[in-house]
Formats: structure tokens, C-alpha cells, sequence
């Protein structure tokens, strides 16, 4: 699994400068995720069962794709065609698609983005994340609020803040400059305290600078819980990365277990082989999301991304989850389980 950024490339040439590929100015996971990072890293979960949830009966993708025309372009003439499984909603310069269960939905306003360049901003005019998450919350409190819905227990939490920028050179003098154009912020879920991990729970809105709502994303179900499992500790789950991390080629083999990090200083990053660190864990409830086409039930475990560095300095980055229950679900749209499964 590939972790996705915000990114822009820009072609344009000016009389004086010329605009560079755009770039990530900074994806930062907010403190409240950090804690959780190295809480997980340390000690996995804080209880020792979970309850399996399952993702619940689909929504009609016909009426959340009107409800948010409706929201979002009242008024404005669109037209409506299937992409596979998907719905696709278009109007002259927006565009939304719905996911075949209704769960999750995809909106862009190109006629936003195409004024997000001339309203960039110096780096350190960045909107800062507690005004991004602000902005969020109310945007869909106004625009969301028939499809972010909360159940009893669940809270809307946010997660990280990322930038988009543009580089700039000065033709004549060779400075390179670097500006903020674009501004997002992901919003995830916790359940009784655990969050939901992976694509799943998600919220991410894109912001330009004049606070318009260039483009946003959701996979938001309801869910339904179902039986127990029992979770595995820390040094299991720090094993099981092992395992699928070493099944890569270019890993080198693991010669003793990761160790478990005590309660003092930053936990990251942890060897798991010889060339192979792990930079992330993230546990709770893993939903792969709607638009993954994984298997609707949702159970315990962990997201990591890892990163490995051959003897000629190249590195390659791993991404996935590992299943945390002591004996989990076999799931064929998750690779992990299967691999772990045959252990």
C-alpha cells in the first residue's frame, strides 16, 4: 500500500521567473497523532479484547450523490455517468464521484484550483493547523453534516496537516523562492477511544489560501459491531511487521526480534533487519475503505510504514497493516492476513 500526498505540477512560465514542480512544504501528523504513534509502538492497545465491527449495509450512491449536489452546486447543471462501480457527477468546472456503497465520495472545483497559484503565500504564511482543523469542522458542519454522522461513542478527531507549494526561480538572479498554494487538513475517527486506522474514518479537505474548498474526500460508514477478538501485545505486532516487511526482496533478513521501546524519549525509529527501520505504527481498528474494495469487516490492527536502504545508499518505503488479533479473520482483500496466516 502507497501513502498518497498532495501534490501540484506547475508549467508555467512568467517574464521574469519560472515555476517550478510543486512539492510537499511539510505533511505533519498533529500531536495528539504523535502520541498515539508512540503509544502504539510501546504498548499496542490499551485493551486486551476489541470488538470485530462490520462496515454497514450500503447507501442508495443516487441520493448521497444528490444531497451533495445539493450542498455543494444548488442549482448548477451537472451531468450524471457510471465509471465502473462508481457514480460521477460533473458540472462545467467541478467534479464529484460517489463510491458504489454510498459510503465515500470524491469532490473537486477545478475553477478553485485554478486560482489556488496567484493566491500563494510565502512559506511562513502557511495557515496553521489549528486554523486548517477549525476551518474543517465547519465546513462540515455547513456542507457535511447528512454524511459525517457520529454514533454514540465516536468522535471526529484530527489527525495531520499537510501543504502543497510551488518553487520559483528568478530568471535574472538564479533565488529560488518557495510558496504555500494549497492547504489540507485529514480528519479521522475514534471509537471509544481506539481509532480507525487506514483509509477508512477519513475526512480530507484541501483548502487554497482565501479559505475556498478546492477539493475534499470521505470514506465515512457506519459501523456494527460484531464479535470479540483478543489483541496481541507490542513485540508480537512489531514481529508480525517483520515478517511482511522481510517477505520483500530487497529486505534483509531479520536476526532477532524488534525490540519493544521503553517509556522514555521518542520510540522511532525501530530496527526490524539489518537494513530496515520502521518510522510509523498506528493501531486500532483497521478499515482498508470503500474504495479499496477490501472486505467489510473491520477488525483490530496496525498501519506502518517502514523504510529500508541497500549498501549503495538507494532507499525504498513499505506501507501496509498487520492484523492485531491473537487469531484474526483471513481476509483475500488483505494481503497481510494472508501471508501471516500461512505462518
Amino acid at each position: 500500500m502507497k501513502s498518497k500526498n498532495l501534490s501540484l505540477v506547475a508549467s508555467a512560465m512568467l517574464a521574469a521567473s519560472v515555476v517550478m514542480a510543486g512539492s510537499i512544504a511539510s505533511a505533519e501528523d498533529l500531536p495528539q497523532t504523535k502520541a498515539h504513534q508512540q503509544f502504539s509502538v510501546r504498548q499496542g492497545f490499551s485493551e486486551s479484547t476489541l470488538t470485530v465491527l462490520q462496515r454497514a449495509a450500503a447507501l442508495d450512491q443516487n441520493k448521497v450523490g444528490a444531497a451533495l449536489v445539493e450542498q455543494l452546486q444548488k442549482g448548477n447543471a451537472y451531468q450524471a455517468s457510471k465509471d465502473g462501480s462508481k457514480l460521477r457527477l460533473a458540472g462545467k468546472e467541478w467534479s464529484l464521484e460517489v463510491a458504489s456503497d454510498g459510503a465515500a465520495a470524491d469532490y473537486h472545483d477545478q475553477a478553485v484550483e485554478a486560482r489556488a497559484h496567484s493566491l500563494a503565500k510565502p512559506l511562513s504564511q502557511e495557515m496553521p493547523a489549528a486554523e486548517l482543523e477549525q476551518k474543517g469542522r465547519a465546513f462540515i458542519s455547513s456542507k457535511l453534516a447528512s454524511q459525517i454522522v457520529l454514533g454514540t461513542g465516536e468522535q471526529l478527531i484530527a489527525v495531520r496537516a499537510d501543504y502543497r507549494t510551488e518553487g520559483g526561480q528568478d530568471l535574472a538572479t538564479g533565488e529560488i523562492t518557495h510558496a504555500v498554494s494549497g492547504n489540507r487538513i485529514v480528519f479521522g475517527r475514534t471509537l471509544n477511544g481506539v481509532p480507525v486506522v487506514g483509509n477508512g474514518s477519513k475526512v480530507i479537505i484541501t483548502f487554497t489560501n482565501d479559505g475556498s474548498v478546492e477539493s475534499f474526500r470521505y470514506d465515512w460508514p457506519k459501523y456494527q459491531a460484531g464479535t470479540s477478538q483478543q489483541v496481541v501485545d507490542a513485540g508480537q505486532i512489531l514481529t508480525r511487521v517483520q515478517t511482511v516487511v522481510g517477505a520483500h526482496s530487497d529486505v534483509a533478513a531479520a536476526t532477532s526480534n524488534a525490540p519493544v521501546a521503553n517509556s522514555e524519549g521518542d520510540a522511532y525509529p525501530v530496527a526490524l533487519t539489518p537494513n530496515t527501520q520502521l518510522q510509523t505504527l498506528d493501531c486500532g481498528y483497521y478499515d482498508a475503505g470503500s474504495l479499496a474494495g477490501k472486505s467489510q469487516t473491520v477488525q483490530p490492527g496496525c498501519t506502518y510504514l517502514a523504510v529500508s536502504q541497500d549498501s549503495n545508499g538507494m532507499r525504498a518505503g513499505y506501507a501496509g497493516a498487520v492484523p492485531a488479533g491473537a487469531q484474526f479473520t483471513a481476509d483475500a482483500g488483505w494481503s497481510e492476513t494472508k501471508l501471516l496466516g500461512r505462518k
